[in-house]
């Protein structure tokens, strides 16, 4: 499989967990960035979580973002590997937008 480029995204981002990005069957992907906008009318918390089949580890907890806002949310990059998701959460409904930038089919 070649590599590209994907920009993985959601609306509306709230209470209930949401599912950025799953990486497909014997597949991996590098996840190089990722941008939250705060499109609430208040400071809102938010999480972003790296969900393996081991367990949660969060790639942020909590951040707080003011209203029309937005955040690079990390630094770095993260392997992802297959039936790996990027899970978003907020402390209220429809608080946050989301863009997650990953390289996939990656060897």
């Amino acid at each position: 499989m070649a590599t590209s480029f994907v920009n993985a995204t959601s609306s509306d981002i709230g209470v209930a967990e949401t599912t950025i990005y799953t990486v497909g069957a014997s597949e991996k992907a590098l996840l190089i960035g990722c941008n939250a906008a705060n499109v609430f009318g208040t400071i809102v918390p938010f999480s972003l979580i790296l969900r393996r089949s081991s367990g949660d580890t969060y790639i942020a907890k909590d951040l707080r973002v003011m209203n029309g806002e937005n955040i690079e949310v990390m630094k770095g990059r993260i392997v992802m590997v297959s039936g790996d998701q990027l899970i978003a959460t907020a402390g209220i409904d429809a608080a946050y937008d989301v863009i997650a930038s990953l390289l996939t089919g990656v060897k």
